[in-house]
């Protein structure tokens, strides 16, 4: 063995032999996205956001990720939470986070809000939907603050966003992930 392969072979399996599960094909890549969210205006303005996206390091925490992908400066985010996880078909798994951002500072890129269609319809034994569509977990995690607002009994989310946007927020149907209010 060249010297060479003995220094690739150790930087795959590490000093133990045994093949490092960075080096593996089979390792599950982790993505992280967040949707930066703001308000254009006083109550009752529209609603502004961004996307930004990145891999999930080795050992890295997730929350710190999102954290550092919501924007430079932790003064600016209201809220943020971790509002689901997909499978894609690349094989990649990808946790969502909203970050609300205080006085509308979503940073620059900011898209209006367009009107937010409601999922694909779900088989209760394949909870994932046919299509994801590039909006879909947006509406989810907005959808899933509205309950947030309506239910934390200690009142902190409603504290962390403000009036205006609880204001904002009534526009969505709260819902918890898989379930709709009876018709």
């Amino acid at each position: 063995m060249t010297a060479w392969a003995g220094l690739v072979l150790l930087l795959l399996t590490g000093p133990s032999g045994a093949l490092s599960p960075v080096a593996s094909p089979s390792v599950t890549r982790v993505a992280v996205e967040v949707f930066r969210v703001g308000l254009t205006g006083a109550s009752g303005g529209g609603l502004v956001f961004s996307r930004e996206e990145g891999p999930l390091e080795h050992g890295e925490n997730p929350d710190r990720r999102a954290r550092g992908l919501a924007g430079d400066d932790p003064a600016a985010i209201a809220l943020i939470h971790s509002t689901s996880w997909r499978w894609e078909p690349d094989g990649r798994v990808v946790l969502t986070y909203l970050a609300w951002m205080k006085d509308g500072r979503v940073e620059s890129g900011a898209r209006p809000l367009p009107p937010l269609s409601p999922p694909g319809a779900t088989d209760p034994l394949h909870p994932r939907p046919v299509e994801i569509r590039e909006l879909d977990p947006l509406a989810h995690g907005l959808r899933h603050l509205a309950f947030l607002v309506q239910t934390s009994r200690d009142g902190t989310v409603a504290a962390a966003l403000g009036p205006d946007a609880i204001v904002a927020l009534r526009r969505f149907e709260p819902e918890l992930a898989g379930k709709r209010p009876p018709p």
